[in-house]
């Protein structure tokens, strides 16, 4: 749906049930995308405690990192105004620009400071369908729940597979794709409940 006809469809919707309903169903709407973005997160956080990272650097040289409003202030007390030369100026967001300017020698200058979707990645929480992106990480990732799932799992889960390029790729970069797959809140839910059960099977700790 393009962005014209969603307007067009919001304003026939506000006309029918009046401002009160409309302005009262558009917060219980934005609360709802909170509460699911917060437990995205956490069962993002509490997956990738049973992973390594692959240390590749490919997220943090290939594609643009999105920084929320407790990273500018923290980044700002941290690097001052030198903070606005590294964010990105043809986004309409924040994001860092690409290759991040925090990346030294392939390691990560502010790593204790670094952003939220840093500390998140490979799963994303800003598309519109929470994701893990199949870097070396997730592939492992999502090999993992596709193991489970045929071990613990009573029927095959639907998994949505979607493909998209990062922005302002050029030369060989250009010609490859970052493939990523949705995996909404009750999936992450059935995978975390599978490595729980694996762990306590085969007494393998979890990373901390």
């Amino acid at each position: 749906m393009d962005e014209e006809r969603l307007r067009e469809q919001t304003v026939r919707f506000r006309e029918l049930v009046g401002d009160e309903t409309f302005w009262f169903t558009l917060s219980r709407n934005v609360a709802v995308m909170e509460r699911d973005k917060e437990r995205f997160v956490e069962l993002a956080l509490a997956i990738q405690q049973y992973f390594d990272c692959e240390r590749c650097c490919r997220c943090c040289s290939e594609m643009p990192i999105h920084l929320n409003e407790e990273d500018i202030e923290r980044l700002y007390r941290l690097d001052g105004e030198a903070l606005f030369e590294k964010l990105d100026t043809r986004e309409l967001d924040n994001f860092l620009k690409t290759p991040c300017p925090y990346l030294k020698e392939g390691l990560c200058t502010i790593y204790e400071q670094r952003p939220a979707a840093c500390k998140l990645f490979p799963f994303v929480v800003i598309r519109p369908v929470p994701t893990l992106q199949l870097c070396p990480m997730g592939k492992k990732i999502f090999a993992k729940f596709k193991d489970l799932t045929r071990r613990y799992g009573k029927k095959e889960l639907k998994v949505e597979w979607e493909t998209a390029r990062p922005p302002e790729l050029s030369g060989e970069d250009a010609k490859h794709k970052a493939v990523y797959v949705a995996l909404p809140i009750p999936t992450l839910e059935t995978f975390l409940r599978y490595l729980r059960m694996d762990a306590e099977r085969s007494d393998t700790p979890r990373n901390v």
